[in-house]
């Protein structure tokens, strides 16, 4: 038997009740790397998202798999849904291995105790381990018990596990969705403009998995790399934004140097998003990241109160997190913010967040209970059978959640009703950058003055008409102007610049 002629199915199926959301169906970008370090090694491997086949549908898609052996992924939130995979192809196949993944393993073997249906878990980072396991499985080269970071079930019937071992090369891995999307199935091209320059955060928030995952290192893919794989994503999709899903991306200045200088120079003229803590923002990285592209800051607030900031082990001073905000909107960068509530706060801390919600200067923000994950300290003392409980989410203290949901949901909705940037935050400058270009544009739409964002959209065309963002712009004008083939000559050009379907 050679790998080629094994057929591997990965599979992932998003949460589909209280879990899920708009961005919980996307494929976690760490499947695609499993799927291309498969390929490489010479295995027939193809990934199927599953988030969005109906139940009654599952066993006649898996059955259509035909697959020799089947890799889930899956998190904390979508784990129900991984249990009910491995049970559905073992009742088609009960000898075909059933391999699990993902954030989800660091319950190790409580998994494989409770889940009999999952023959193995890989903990930590799946490219070579899965390769190595299946090397195991198929050829019988090493055992399946010498590979890092498998949890397996041992002859005399106990569990055991081997430590996981950090990648030494993450770039060994990497991916281009050209590589790597003629063996997706379910994947929606904008999945693929979502990605990570790095993996790990050097911090040890309470609520978060990243420290049992990553080991607090962190390590930077290759700055070119990262290039041929927005050219890539261009090519091969048309898009003209991308977010990056970096745990913090602003960790490291000269991470963030290098990619924002290349992606400068590229010629791409992306628009794109980014995570990061509001502390390590100042006025010289925002205009370098506004010059770059960047057009919103995520930032992970969570909460004000010392006492409630000491619980998420979180950094936070109300001053610096305003600075951050005026600093973003100086360079026309819209910052969001991530809440937490249902945290047993009391009246006066829940108002002193609701109060800072009101008055930042935050143009976008999400907020959410505070949940229970596992491998986090927050999580630590949680007695393994409550993960396993029904529901997708394990919330810190569910009154609370209740309590302070809708008075969050109000506070959000003040927050959208608001003004968005000023006038003298997008006013153009001596060398205007896209960023602040097409948010004057929608600040004058949102002024009414129609001829005014027009103009200024037609200005980009003729000054960069290399730069798809005029005529992607100007293609939704004219189309809500009702002006439809002014619309339709702006989405020829915008697929002459791009090679994609706007």
């Amino acid at each position: 038997m050679k790998r080629e002629n094994i057929r591997v199915a990965l599979l992932y199926r998003g949460p589909q009740h209280e879990g899920k959301d708009d961005f919980s169906s996307f494929v976690p970008m760490g499947l695609f790397n499993v799927l291309k370090s498969l390929r490489d090694a010479g295995y027939d491997a193809s990934l199927h998202n599953l988030s969005h086949t109906p139940r009654a549908d599952l066993p006649g898609t898996l059955r259509s798999l035909n697959a020799a052996a089947y890799l889930l992924s899956a998190f904390f939130g979508c784990h129900h849904e991984a249990y009910g995979l491995a049970r559905a192809t073992k009742k088609l196949s009960p000898a075909t291995p059933v391999i699990l993944g993902g954030p989800l393993s660091v319950l190790g073997p409580a998994i494989l105790a409770r889940v009999p249906e999952i023959d193995f878990l890989i903990r930590g980072e799946g490219e070579e381990a899965s390769v190595a396991l299946l090397d195991a499985l198929f050829f019988g080269k090493t055992p399946a018990a010498s590979v890092p970071g498998v949890v397996f079930r041992s002859p005399a019937g106990g569990i055991s596990e081997n430590p996981p071992q950090l990648l030494a090369d993450i770039d060994r891995c990497f991916f281009l969705p050209s590589e790597v999307m003629d063996h997706c199935q379910g994947v929606r091209p904008e999945n693929f403009a979502v990605l990570i320059t790095s993996r790990g955060c050097p911090f040890r928030c309470a609520f978060c998995s990243s420290t049992v995952l990553w080991q607090n290192r962190v390590r930077h893919h290759r700055v070119d790399l990262l290039l041929r794989y927005l050219h890539d994503l261009r090519s091969a999709t048309g898009a003209i934004y991308f977010s990056l899903r970096d745990e913090n991306f602003l960790v490291d200045r000269s991470h963030v140097q290098a990619f924002t200088e290349a992606l400068t120079h590229s010629g791409l003229h992306y628009l794109w998003n980014a995570q990061g803590s509001p502390h390590l923002l100042d006025d010289d990285l925002a205009r370098t990241l506004a010059e770059a592209g960047c057009d919103q800051i995520q930032m992970g607030i969570e909460t004000i109160p010392p006492r409630l900031l000491a619980l998420l082990n979180k950094q936070g001073s109300p001053p610096k997190i305003a600075t951050a905000i005026r600093t973003l909107r100086s360079q026309a960068i819209r910052p969001f913010g991530y809440f937490i509530y249902g945290m047993d706060e009391t009246e006066g801390e829940g108002k002193e967040t609701l109060n800072f919600i009101k008055q930042s200067g935050l143009l976008d923000a999400v907020a959410s209970p505070l949940a229970l994950y596992p491998g986090t300290w927050l999580a630590q003392g949680v007695e393994p059978e409550h993960f396993f409980a029904k529901g997708e989410v394990l919330f810190y203290s569910p009154a609370s959640a209740r309590k302070w949901k809708k008075k969050y949901q109000q506070a959000l909705a003040a927050l959208y009703a608001q003004e968005g940037f000023r006038t003298k935050e997008v006013a153009p400058e001596a060398a205007p950058n896209l960023v602040r270009t097409v948010a004057r544009h929608f600040q004058l739409l949102g002024q009414g003055d129609l001829a005014g964002a027009e103009k200024i959209l037609l200005i980009l065309t003729r000054e960069q008409p290399e730069n798809p963002w005029g005529f992607a712009l100007l293609s939704r004008l004219y189309d809500d102007l009702g002006e439809k083939k002014k619309g339709a000559a702006m989405r020829r050009q915008l697929r002459l610049l791009t090679g994609g379907s706007p």
